[in-house]
Order: structure tokens, then C-alpha cells, then sequence
């Protein structure tokens, strides 16, 4: 596809690199000269330095003969206006990011289609939702949701109270008929990632990501990785958009809030606007604020505006006895190496799961979703089956997979299977594959 993306920052450049990898032609206008200038020292697209809502350089950039419109800058205008533009100079799809959604659309009449926005991307929307996510399942660091939530994958670690630590996985996953039911997709060991195998050894630290339906994988964790903890209040690290829509949820599920603050003035704005929530005008970097708090068995949300800022209030937290404490980190760059301090239960980019969502519009055929598993380097590829492939109505244990991938579930007429050997995939169903990256391009060959 021909595709032009307005905004080459920190996103815009991931899904740039992540396009020009699997062969689409890209062209990319950015404003700032020298951000300009280092896309056209290390990727392969055309890089046009210039205003993304200028038509001149929309001109430039050939957007009348584009397939795709992305519009990822970090200036909301810029990326409303340009789809706007685009809609008028070509027939392209416009996908627009936007940070502060509710601002500009909270309910009809403004609607995005209005403004020539086939699709957004509401980045803060994300990360709220997948903080209410990570506090739903306290002992789970990870969710990626499918079926309309019916499925998805959880991350689990293994603690040093596993029953099966130094065991066989084969061994463990028949001790109870619940495994059946659900399937490890991966472990991750220290650095390196593995399609499990029955004959993997399963050791404290390890790093388990199963796929099934949302009531087992509830009941799996309870069997197996759960506390028996409950999450008795609700600490938010930042008062911004982030963290007092996350605290509004909060308070509407009975939650105990509270917000911790630096700047007075939106201290004092967060008072007036949220009932039911106590407001700190404090740093979550300070010993003694923490300790005036009774932060045991809380859940604690880093979410200011500094990576540094979220990631020493989370180490902080955890050392004043919080239960989890998780933090939004926006230099993706790191996020995988802060993933690896103990003290730290979950890491999550909001850049990265916009990129999740904004690359599946870019894949070929019948791909549906492809969501990164973050700081595992793979994915999870959700395909509808709707022409007649290869590997139709064969046993799966008789196909010849890549062997960076696993079949995680199938989903074939509103019914969830969990795939073994005699399964096979039969036409008009969904499947979930789990993917490493040197399969990728292998397992898009194989459902072509």
C-alpha cells in the first residue's frame, strides 16, 4: 500500500519502520527540521519536512494517490484537520490519534466522520482502559482481549509458591483438567521468548502467557498464581487526564481513591471536579507523603507526564507496601528494560498500544487484529478464514507450522475452542495465532 503518515515522532516513526518492514510504500511529513532529518538518516521512506495540515505539503507527499492516511502527530488540531484535508484531495482511509477525545467528540453531534475520520485512535481512552484492566486481575501483569472479550491472553509470572517450580510442563498441566480448557503460548526466560514445549521446565521468575476464555483464565489464576490478596484502595501517582478518568471509574466500582498531585492549582481543580476522592498536593516521590498514607494491599497508578518520575513512585510504592504498583512509560525505547525491575508488577506504553491499533489496518488479507505483546518482541494475529487455504480441514498436529508460532484458539460459530493435535480450521473461522518475529512474514504466507 501507498501510505503517508503525518507526524514522525515517537508512534509515527514505530509504525513508519514497523510499515516500510513489510514492504509498503511510505512517505512521512514532519515538522520539526531535525526530527526531520534523523527519519531521513535511518528509515527508508520519503521525508518531507513541513506542516501535516498545509495542503502544499499534502501535495508533496502524493496523498492523492495514498491507499492509507495516518495522522500521528502530537498536536490533536493537526491530525483532526489533515484527515479533513486528505478526504477532499483523495479517496485514502484517514486514521487520526487523539489524545483528548471527549474533548472534541463527547457525544453527537461532532462525530469523527465529520471531520473526514474513517478511524481514531483515543490514546489516553487506551491506557485508562488498560489500567482498569490491570486492577480487574491484580495477579495478572498483562491482558490482550479478543471476541468481544469473550477470550483473551493474560501474563503471569511464576513466584517461588508454584507448585510446579523446576517440574515439566507436561508434567504440571495434567495435575488438573482446567489446562485443557486454556493453552501457554509463550514463557518468557530472562531475555529469551519460547513456544512452549511439554518437555520446558518451568522455574520461579518466569513469565507465562496463556490464551483461553476470560472465566478459566480467572479461574486458572486462582488455582494457581493468585495471592488471595484484595486490593483494598486505589493510589493514583498524577492528576492528569489519564488519572482522573481512571480515578472517576474507580469511585464508581466503590473503590477507596486517591490522587497524588505536585501542581496546586490542579489540585485544586481536581477537588472541584471529583467527589469521594482524596486529593494529595504532594510527589510521589516523596518518602513522607507515602508514608502518611496506608498504602498495604493498594493498587498504585504512575501516570505524570515523567518516565523517571513514574518509574522511581513505583519502586517507592511497592517498598511502602503496595500490592501492585504499575506505571505508563512513553519513551518505548526502555519500557522493555524497566519491565525487568522486580519491584515494578507492570510497565505499559500508551504509544504502544496505539500501535497495536493502528497497525492492523496495514496488514494484508483477512487479518482482523494484530496486537503486540509487549516487551516480548511478538505478536498475536487474530485472521478470519474466508478463502480456501492449505491447511483447511487438517489435523493441526499434520500441518506443518513455522516454528515461531502456535494456533492459540479458534473461534467458530460464537463457540471458543482451545485447539490440540485432531483439531482442525475450517472455513469462516477466527484464529489467534501467537507469532515471534521471524514468523511473521512465514505465517502471513500460510493463511494467505
Amino acid at each position: 500500500m501507498n501510505i503517508v503518515i503525518v507526524g514522525g515522532g515517537e508512534l509515527g516513526s514505530m509504525v513508519a519502520d514497523q510499515l516500510i518492514s513489510e514492504n509498503h510504500s511510505v512517505t512521512v511529513i514532519e515538522k520539526s527540521e531535525k526530527q526531520a532529518k534523523y527519519l531521513n538518516d535511518s528509515i527508508d521512506a520519503l521525508i518531507i519536512n513541513g506542516d501535516g495540515n498545509h495542503v502544499r505539503f499534502l501535495k508533496q507527499a502524493n496523498v492523492d494517490k495514498a491507499d492509507l492516511f495516518l495522522a500521528l502527530s502530537n498536536n490533536d488540531n493537526v491530525n483532526i484537520i489533515s484527515c479533513g484535508l486528505v478526504k477532499k484531495l483523495s479517496n485514502a482511509t484517514t486514521i487520526a490519534k487523539v489524545e483528548n477525545y471527549l474533548h472534541y467528540f463527547p457525544a453527537p453531534p461532532n462525530l469523527p466522520v465529520d471531520f473526514g475520520i474513517d478511524k481514531t485512535v483515543a490514546t489516553k481512552q487506551l491506557s485508562i482502559n488498560k489500567l482498569v484492566d490491570l486492577i480487574s486481575e491484580p495477579d495478572a501483569m498483562e491482558h490482550i482481549h479478543f471476541i468481544h472479550e469473550n477470550v483473551k491472553v493474560i501474563g503471569t509470572m511464576i513466584n517461588e509458591h508454584f507448585f510446579g517450580n523446576g517440574m515439566k510442563l507436561k508434567d504440571i498441566t495434567q495435575d488438573n483438567a482446567i489446562w485443557e480448557n486454556v493453552r501457554i503460548i509463550a514463557i518468557k526466560k530472562d531475555n529469551e521468548v519460547l513456544i512452549p514445549g511439554g518437555d520446558d521446565i518451568l522455574y520461579t521468575g518466569d513469565k507465562l502467557y496463556i490464551i483461553g476464555k476470560s472465566n478459566v483464565l480467572r479461574d486458572v489464576i486462582k488455582l494457581y498464581f493468585a495471592s488471595n490478596v484484595k486490593v483494598k484502595s486505589v493510589v493514583i501517582i498524577g492528576g492528569n487526564q489519564i488519572g482522573r478518568e481512571f480515578a472517576k471509574r474507580m469511585v464508581k466500582e466503590g473503590r477507596k481513591v486517591t490522587i497524588i498531585e505536585e501542581d496546586e492549582k490542579t489540585c485544586n481543580q481536581l477537588a472541584e471536579e471529583l467527589d469521594n476522592v482524596l486529593i494529595i498536593n504532594g510527589s510521589g516521590l516523596n518518602q513522607t507523603v507515602l508514608s502518611d498514607l496506608d498504602m498495604e494491599n493498594s493498587f498504585v497508578a504512575c501516570v505524570t507526564g515523567k518516565d523517571e518520575h513514574n518509574i522511581i513512585s513505583a519502586v517507592m510504592a511497592k517498598k511502602n507496601h503496595a500490592y501492585k504498583a504499575v506505571c505508563n512509560i512513553s519513551n518505548v525505547a526502555v519500557s522493555s528494560i524497566i519491565n525487568q525491575v522486580k519491584d515494578i508488577d507492570s510497565v505499559f506504553s500508551t504509544e504502544s498500544l496505539a500501535f497495536g491499533e493502528i497497525i492492523k489496518y496495514c496488514r494484508k488479507g483477512d487479518v482482523l487484529s494484530v496486537t503486540p505483546v509487549p516487551y516480548i518482541d511478538a505478536e498475536t494475529i487474530k485472521i478470519k478464514i474466508s478463502k480456501k487455504i492449505a491447511l483447511l480441514d487438517k489435523p493441526l498436529s499434520k500441518v506443518k507450522f513455522p516454528t515461531g508460532m502456535i494456533v492459540g484458539a479458534i473461534f467458530r460459530d460464537d463457540v471458543v475452542i482451545i485447539p490440540h493435535g485432531d483439531d482442525k480450521i475450517q472455513m469462516d473461522d477466527i484464529v489467534i495465532v501467537f507469532v515471534l518475529p521471524q514468523s511473521k512474514k512465514l505465517v502471513e504466507k500460510l493463511f494467505a
